[in-house]
């Protein structure tokens, strides 16, 4: 197995602080999410991204739960 080349590995976060705010795209509703210790179910079939610049978070995260659809 080969490591990675730099194409292929996915933008880091350019943000001031990094990874502030999560987005995930669920279902075409856009929900937030928060870093997590251990990989949540949504996270085992979407993507969670930087709500602000939209690099896509590369950690485990969670659903914040309780919330409704962000318009």
């Amino acid at each position: 197995m080969t490591a990675p080349t730099d194409e292929a590995l996915p933008p880091a976060c350019t943000c001031p602080t990094p990874w502030t705010e999560l987005l995930a795209v669920i279902e075409g509703q856009r929900l937030h999410a928060r870093p997590a210790d251990t990989l949540g179910p949504a996270a085992a079939l979407y993507r969670a991204q930087c709500a602000t610049c939209s690099a896509e978070y590369p950690g485990h995260w969670r659903l914040v739960p309780g919330q409704r659809r962000i318009l």
